[in-house]
């Protein structure tokens, strides 16, 4: 599912959307929510987080595939 819903006021598409949803700030340092609780982090840059987020998320999704 890559089409956003047509009142969805959201630009990004929801996985986009998703990734960019979880990141937060506290005291200069970068986390992110893990989906069943908890959180990663801390990263010293916004760049580093969404960087590592990605590569979770990229892990999980192809970890979902073999089963």
């Amino acid at each position: 599912m890559t089409d956003k819903r047509s009142n969805d006021k959201n630009t990004k598409r929801p996985d986009q959307a998703r990734r960019a949803s979880r990141g937060y700030e506290i005291n200069n340092q970068w986390y992110f929510e893990l989906r069943g609780g908890g959180q990663k982090g801390p990263f010293e840059t916004q760049e580093a987080m969404q960087a590592e987020l990605n590569e979770f998320i990229n892990l999980h999704e192809e970890m979902n595939k073999q089963y």
